[in-house]
């Protein structure tokens, strides 16, 4: 919850999902007026620098934005049981390894889409990334066959783009460097 005036950041390192993995997760932000939340989650499709890649499990990574008690936007990716054809086919993951998403909310989030698609900076790694606002709510989101690549993508925009909105220094947490 974040309330009015207030600046949220949640900024996990990646989750890691090993074969036959069970995630489920839902991550809810209610916002009052005047206030701004940046968040974000990137998921590894298994223990990529081992070999493994995920085929099997459940995930079900669910995101909901609440204004003054009202659902303003609700997204969820959701794979189970045999993943590795949906993470394949190039209608869906198209051979991806990690996927990536950013939430903005304030209290016009259109006025930050400009800068937000300025800042998607794709490199020569076969990243795809996009983003858009919906209901008020703006959302990145990163695609690729290099799991590093995403996240160092992901963490690039993050820096700056809490840099440009929330006046904050343009860095990541040391933790994100080691």
């Amino acid at each position: 919850s974040v309330g009015r005036d207030g600046w949220l950041e949640w900024l996990p390192q990646e989750t890691i999902l090993f074969e036959g993995a069970r995630l489920e997760r839902r991550t809810r932000i209610e916002i009052a007026p005047g206030a701004r939340a940046l968040a974000g989650e990137i998921l590894v499709f298994g223990r990529i620098a081992g070999g493994e890649r995920l085929s099997r499990g459940l995930v079900r990574d669910a995101w909901e934005v609440h204004r003054e008690g009202s659902l303003a936007w609700a997204d969820a990716l959701h794979l189970e049981d045999e993943m590795a054809g949906v993470l394949a086919d190039p209608a869906c993951f198209d051979g991806a390894v990690a996927y990536g998403t950013a939430v903005y909310v304030d209290d016009e989030p259109l006025r930050r889409l400009d800068l937000a698609r300025s800042l998607l900076t794709l490199g020569d790694a076969g990243l795809r990334a996009g983003a858009t606002v919906v209901n008020g709510v703006l959302v990145a989101r990163w695609l690729g066959r290099d799991a590093e690549a995403v996240r160092r993508a992901f963490g690039d925009f993050w820096a700056a783009f809490r840099a440009a909105t929330g006046g904050r220094r343009n860095i990541l947490p040391r933790l994100w460097h080691v």
